[in-house]
C-alpha cells in the first residue's frame, strides 16, 4: 500500500468534514494526520472554520489541498457539519473533531467498514494528552463508551469525534439540528427510532486532545449538560410534569454516570489505573454536567427553537 496525500482532482470515495472554532494549533496536528494517511484511495478534507483567530489563513498556507470554508459568525458543530455535507463529493462521509489525530490507516479502515450495509459507523477514541490528570477526567466524562480495547458491537450512540456515514443516511433521515451542542446525539436518536443500527468498529482509531485546565473542563461539562437537557426536552417533547421529575432526580446523575464509567473501565482495563487517579476530578465534572441539566430542566430549555 502506497502512502499518499489526499487528492483534490480525483473524485473522492471519502469526504472528511471538520468543524473548527478556535481550534488553535490542535487542528494542525489533525490535518497533518489526515494528510499523511497510508492509503491509495482518493479522499477530500473539508474544514468549516468559524473562528476569527487567524487559523483559516494559516490552514490555507500550510495545507493548500484542504477545502477551507470561512465564516465570520460561530457555527456549532451541527451547523458546520451540515454545510460541509452540502459541498462534500464522497459517497462516504466522515466527521472528525479539530482536536483529534487519526491513525495512519484511519481512511482505509473507514472505507473497509462501510463495505458492510450499516449506515452509521463510529470508531474508538484514545486519550491524546495522557500527561494531564484533568485531561483524563475530561476523557472519561466523554469517551469511556468508545475506549480502545472494546470489541466491535452495536451501540446506542457513536462518538462525534470519529463518526462516518453512507451519504444516503442524510437523504433518508435529514440533517443535524443546528444552534446547539449534542446535535450528533439527537441525530443518532433519530436513526435508532427508525430502526438503524449504530456500529462501533475499534480499528478506526482516533486520539482526542482533551481539555487540561480544570476551570475550562468544569465549564465545558456544565454547558454540555445544559445542551443535552435542551435537546432531550425538545426532541422528546417533555411536559412540565416530566421536566419536574427529571429536575427532582438530577442529583442521582453523577453517581449513575460514575458507576457506568467505572464498570466500563473494569471490563476494559486498558485505562484502569488512570481511572482511579482521575476519579475525584471526574466526579466533579459529572456534578457540573448534572447541574447544567438541572438548570435547563427548571428553566424549560430553548427560549427559541434550534434550527
Amino acid at each position: 500500500m502506497m502512502e499518499t496525500s489526499f487528492s483534490i482532482d480525483d473524485k473522492p470515495l471519502l469526504s472528511i468534514i471538520i468543524a473548527s472554532y478556535h481550534s488553535g494549533n490542535q487542528i494542525g496536528h489533525c490535518l497533518e494526520s489526515l494528510k499523511n494517511q497510508k492509503t491509495s484511495k482518493p479522499y477530500e478534507i473539508i474544514v468549516v472554520n468559524s473562528s476569527s483567530d487567524g487559523v483559516g489563513t494559516w490552514i490555507e498556507k500550510r495545507f493548500p489541498g484542504v477545502k477551507l470554508y470561512q465564516f465570520s459568525e460561530r457555527k456549532f458543530c451541527g451547523d458546520a457539519r451540515n454545510f460541509g455535507l452540502s459541498v462534500a463529493r464522497g459517497q462516504i462521509i466522515a466527521f472528525m473533531d479539530a482536536d483529534c489525530r487519526a491513525e495512519p490507516d484511519w481512511v482505509d479502515n473507514i472505507l473497509k467498514a462501510h463495505q458492510s450495509p450499516h449506515l452509521a459507523i463510529g470508531g474508538a477514541i484514545a486519550n491524546g494528552n495522557p500527561e494531564s490528570l484533568v485531561g483524563w477526567a475530561a476523557y472519561f466524562c466523554e469517551f469511556s463508551q468508545w475506549m480502545p480495547g472494546f470489541p466491535p458491537r452495536r451501540m446506542a450512540d457513536i462518538a462525534g469525534a470519529s463518526m462516518s456515514y453512507k451519504r444516503r443516511v442524510f437523504e433518508e433521515h435529514g440533517l443535524f439540528i443546528e444552534g446547539t451542542y449534542s446535535s450528533d446525539t439527537e441525530f443518532h436518536w433519530r436513526l435508532r427510532e427508525k430502526g438503524q443500527d449504530l456500529v462501533f468498529v475499534p480499528s478506526i482509531l482516533t486520539f482526542h486532545h482533551n481539555l487540561d485546565r480544570f476551570s475550562k473542563f468544569l465549564k465545558h461539562e456544565f454547558e454540555h449538560g445544559r445542551s443535552f437537557a435542551r435537546v432531550r426536552m425538545k426532541t422528546q417533547k417533555f411536559t412540565k410534569w416530566r421536566r419536574g421529575v427529571y429536575a427532582t432526580f438530577c442529583f442521582l446523575i453523577p453517581g449513575w454516570l460514575f458507576l457506568q464509567i467505572a464498570i466500563r473501565n473494569f471490563r476494559n482495563r486498558i485505562y484502569l489505573l488512570h481511572f482511579f487517579m482521575a476519579s475525584p476530578l471526574l466526579i466533579l465534572g459529572l456534578i457540573s454536567w448534572s447541574l447544567g441539566e438541572y438548570i435547563d430542566y427548571v428553566k424549560g430549555g430553548f427560549h427559541g427553537n434550534p434550527k
